[in-house]
């Protein structure tokens, strides 16, 4: 039972784990190429986007390339299917937009409380994992109860 427990602590964990970055606002010309950038795109923009690439969203997630006076070019991965292997994943496209076509540009940035929050729980699960699988394989017994003979061991203190 505390193994179950366990296990959900894990995949909660995993799901914190993506609140560690938030976006912060920024301007193009600080952004360095190769650092990863999200683009929020006007109308014109997903309509660029719609004509260039049959999957469309009015968000963008990428590294930046070039910035000229005019536009922005940006990588991003490509998103096949599951058994294509990781190999598919690191190929990127390219994308050019229009500076117009841009109305927000945000960087992830490392949240320090976020971070820590989730160091100390995945700590506190670990520690739990470790307390759950020692008591699940060899468990100690009550002072006054024989040793149990069928455990692969025994903790002796």
């Amino acid at each position: 039972m505390r193994i179950f427990r366990s296990w959900h602590a894990l995949m909660l964990l995993s799901l914190v784990l993506q609140g560690c970055y938030v976006p912060r606002p920024a301007e193009l010309v600080s952004i360095a190429p190769g650092e990863e950038v999200h683009i929020v795109l006007s109308d014109a923009g997903l309509e660029h986007l719609y004509d260039i690439s049959a999957g469309t969203s009015s968000e963008v997630n990428g590294r930046m390339q070039t910035l000229t006076a005019d536009s922005l070019t940006i990588t991003t991965r490509l998103r096949g299917p599951a058994y294509a292997g990781p190999a598919f994943g690191n190929l990127r496209r390219a994308f050019t937009f229009a500076l117009s076509d841009i109305d927000q540009v945000t960087v992830p940035e490392l949240n320090r409380g976020r971070t820590t929050f989730v160091v100390a729980g995945a700590l506190l699960v670990g520690v739990t994992l470790i307390a759950s699988l020692l008591d699940f394989i060899g468990g100690s017994p009550e002072p006054g109860d024989p040793p149990d003979d069928t455990a692969p061991f025994r903790i002796v203190w």
